[in-house]
């Protein structure tokens, strides 16, 4: 969003508009009582500039002044950033937990891996469906690992590796992960 700040002259105009009509209000511009509200209208300005500046400040993806507070609403810093963590990789660490669905479809793991830097290939290996595969013994027993999902994760970019790991684990504890960069394992 790109908010247009009135100028000061425009805000004085608005106040003056404001007194009751008479000569005892003029409203040209070579009056003391003009010189008066502009020089109100520039504080005003102030405050509206400061007022705006806090959206992008306050806004996750973007925050500044109010970083700290998003980390501590998810319990940041963790494992996986620490406070040395650039801001850039906190913000997005914020936006990534914030956008969390649950989901772990090979779609969103993508968009999740793209929230927080990294561009990612993603395949899932599933193992047998429950009842419909047989050789020799009913499936999906809880000795039959071959039930399990298993998602491998090659990264495309340059980042590194061990933040994607370690954040995935955190947020699928229950999936097993194996992570390459540029097709090699790491």
């Amino acid at each position: 969003m790109d908010f247009q700040i009135p100028t000061e002259e425009q805000y004085a105009k608005a106040m003056l508009a404001l007194l009751p009509p008479g000569k005892a209000w003029p409203r040209d511009t070579d009056t003391n009582l003009y010189k008066l509200f502009y020089g109100l209208a520039t504080q005003v300005r102030k405050v509206d500039e400061k007022a705006i500046s806090q959206i992008s400040a306050a806004f996750p993806a973007t925050a500044t002044d109010y970083l700290d507070e998003w980390l501590e609403l998810f319990g940041l810093p963790d494992k996986c950033t620490t406070w040395q963590s650039s801001d850039e990789d906190k913000r997005a660490q914020v936006v990534a937990r914030l956008t969390w669905t649950g989901e772990a479809t090979v779609a969103f793991l993508k968009t999740y891996c793209a929230t927080i830097g990294y561009t990612v290939d993603i395949k899932e290996w599933g193992g047998a469906v429950c009842g419909g595969a047989r050789a020799g013994k009913q499936g999906c027993q809880t000795s039959d690992r071959l039930s399990e999902s298993i998602i491998t994760i090659n990264i495309l970019n340059d980042k590194d590796p061990t933040f994607l790991q370690c954040e995935l684990q955190t947020v699928l504890p229950y999936l097993t992960l194996y992570v390459f960069r540029q097709g090699k394992p790491f």
